[in-house]
């Protein structure tokens, strides 16, 4: 899943040095004194600000500044109370009561009050998204006693779903089905943010349009405008709770649509904008580095993680070539010895210095889904246990490094060669034609085309174009997102192979990542082209490959995993994902490629954002922002600086720290 955010203008202008991509020569950057006013870039529309039902990242990222639940990320890594007080746990650990602060508002975009935030709230909220059937739904729908049954229809009436507010003494008080040592981190999910009834009922279908008034507002800011492909402006909310923790008044977004590489460094060095990510594929790059060095800085995104998909049940064409060869590519795509021989034929380490540059490049290489840095047991990290797991099912996996990000070791020619031999034989007996046509979608943008084409080079370049063609097809930004993350289902998926995967943990637990990809429920099923039982789109040939991939068969390993309930054995039940994951990586359904490490250039405090593996309400990075807690500065932030700064902040964060704060 998703998160992120920024600043604010006054004078002072000094302009300086050098300034590269295609404008004049000057001595150095104009640098702004102003701390209260940021100005930053956006890359995609927003398209639904109902909160309790939209999941993409593209609209979290502006909602999540606007409306704030029970509890919140800080800088140090805490989940502390938001608009939460405090809270108690059952001694069995099934029931949560969360003390709502008095006074908190709800407030319109004109700025006036609306209403007050009460704990029935919470219970209009998650009885909205299960009436709307959430995209959010898989987080909490089997958590909440009761839930489960009403999202099904089994039982009509909500009250008895295990949500339940008492306005008069200010609580909200959760009924979990079973202990869930994680459920405070669920909490930070906008699924489980408050909604107001009487304007829910006022707005009717208009609740979360896009625009100031298709929504209230309890967060740190209030939405001013909106203009599609243009600017997004935001004020900060002058009876939020905690003003304190917001230093910057203004934010203005202008539109990046990636088309030029530079725009971002462009304005930067105008001292028009307080952040720019840089483009390495940009050729005007190695100048901009040269002369930057030491002001150019990597934003880690150690828990987000990102990958290729297979499409196992292509039916879209839209978009590409219609060969004659489909049945061929379908037949490769379900062999395993072939989807091996891709894995082990791509040079990782090159593919991503496309987009983050050589010297960020071979740093963001991930060989799991899980990070590796996630969760420890017995002081062992998650990725030398998964390395055992890895290790004992066959000789394939003894060169593959999963005990830490940074190596290049699945890139294994050889390997890849011998695998794709041994597919070969297997589907020649099917009567299958070579060459095998992959076909990918691409948006006209650089960046992204030199990822494709490297990873075109380094496939066709292992396995030979004789055998495997990997072909780009490149369509306009839009058309890319409607075919595939965007994609409403399965049967839209327009591509064989395509690296478009990517995923934050929703809550502090191994099932957060790997239970997207059951078969049963898995919230990313489709895009690796099936469809879920409960799925109207579903059919026989959704369970048939199910069968014939043995996805069933990691659905029986993560209800295992899932049934290790009890508080004292967390490290059991790590143990039992991390055999879930490696059934699921050994079977290369998909393949795991990149965390993000960003090249930029700031003007923002390192380390002064909210730090949190999980949850919409954490700054990610540059990309998905959430502005509270950010704080600017009038210098250029120096490699020193933010090294000085992300030292004092790991001392701080281990995965999250979940306190029980009475504050």
């Amino acid at each position: 899943m998703k998160k992120k955010y920024f600043w604010k203008t006054i004078l002072a202008i000094l302009i300086v040095l050098n300034f590269i991509t295609g404008c004049n020569a000057k001595k150095d950057f104009s640098v702004s004194s102003n701390k209260d006013t940021l100005n930053y870039f956006y890359h995609a529309d927003p398209s639904n600000f109902d909160y309790l039902v939209d999941f993409h990242m593209t609209n979290s990222t502006q909602f999540e500044n606007l409306v704030e639940g029970l509890l919140e990320s800080d800088p140090q890594g805490n989940l502390r109370g938001a608009i939460a007080k405090s809270w108690k746990v059952s001694k069995d650990n099934l029931t949560y009561t969360y003390q709502v602060r008095k006074g908190i508002k709800w407030i319109q975009a004109d700025g006036s009050e609306y209403d007050e935030v009460k704990p029935s709230d919470w219970v209009t909220g998650l009885k909205h998204a299960a009436d709307s059937k959430s995209q959010m739904l898989f987080i909490v729908q089997n958590s909440i006693k009761g839930l489960d049954d009403y999202v099904k229809g089994i039982v009509k009436n909500f009250s008895h779903v295990g949500i339940k507010a008492d306005d008069k003494k200010g609580t909200v008080t959760y009924t979990l089905n079973a202990p869930e040592s994680y459920w405070n981190s669920k909490l930070s999910q906008s699924i489980l943010y408050p909604l107001n009834a009487k304007f829910l009922k006022a707005k009717g279908k208009k609740f979360g349009e896009v625009t100031p008034e298709g929504i209230l507002y309890n967060g740190p800011y209030i939405l001013t405008e909106f203009t599609s492909k243009s600017v997004i402006r935001m004020k900060a909310n002058d009876a939020y709770y905690d003003k304190k923790n917001v230093p910057i008044k203004k934010i203005n977004l202008t539109f990046d649509s990636d088309k030029d590489p530079s725009l971002q460094y462009r304005g930067f060095a105008k001292g028009e904008f307080s952040a720019a990510i840089l483009k390495p594929a940009d050729a005007s790059y190695k100048k901009i580095y040269q002369k930057n060095k030491n002001k150019i800085c990597y934003m880690y995104e150690n828990f987000g993680t990102y990958y290729g998909m297979f499409n196992f049940n292509r039916q879209s064409y839209k978009y590409t070539i219609k060969n004659k060869n489909k049945d061929s590519t379908h037949k490769a795509i379900m062999n395993l010895n072939f989807r091996k021989a891709i894995l082990f034929s791509l040079n990782l380490e090159k593919i991503n210095s496309q987009t983050y540059g050589e010297q960020a490049g071979p740093l963001s290489v991930r060989h799991s889904l899980v990070p590796p840095n996630f969760v420890s047991v017995e002081k062992e990290s998650y990725g030398y246990i998964l390395q055992k797991k890895m290790n004992e099912l066959n000789f394939d996996w003894q060169s593959v490094d999963f005990t830490k990000d940074g190596n290049n070791t699945s890139y294994n020619p050889k390997l890849a060669k011998k695998c794709f031999e041994r597919a070969k034989t297997e589907l020649s007996a099917q009567g299958v034609q070579f060459p095998i046509h992959l076909d990918t979608v691409e948006e006209e943008n650089v960046t992204k085309l030199n990822d494709s084409k490297s990873m075109k080079q380094s496939i066709e370049e292992t396995l030979g174009q004789e055998n495997v063609v990997y072909d780009i097809h490149k369509i306009s930004k839009n058309k890319m997102i409607s075919v595939t993350y965007l994609a409403e289902t399965a049967k839209d998926k327009d591509y064989d192979f395509a690296f478009y995967g990517g995923w934050n943990p929703d809550y502090c637990d191994l099932n957060s990542y790997l239970e997207m990809y059951s078969s049963s429920i898995g919230s990313e099923l489709s895009t690796v082209g099936l469809s879920a039982p409960d799925q109207p789109i579903y059919t026989d040939v959704d369970k048939d490959i199910v069968k014939t991939i043995g996805l069933d068969k990691y659905d029986e390993l993560l209800a295992k995993a899932n049934k290790i309930k009890q508080i004292d054995k967390q490290a059991d039940r790590v143990k039992a994902f991390s055999k879930a994951e490696a059934y699921l990586l050994n079977n290369v359904y998909i393949i795991p490629i990149r965390k993000e490490v960003i090249p930029c250039m700031l003007k923002i405090k390192p380390f002064s954002w909210s730090n949190s593996s999980v949850g919409i309400g954490a700054f990610v990075n540059l990309r998905y922002p959430r502005w509270k807690y950010v704080k600017l500065q009038n210098d250029i932030v120096t490699v020193k600086q933010y090294k000085k700064a992300q030292k004092a902040s790991d001392k701080k964060i281990t995965m999250a720290k979940i306190l029980d704060e009475k504050k």
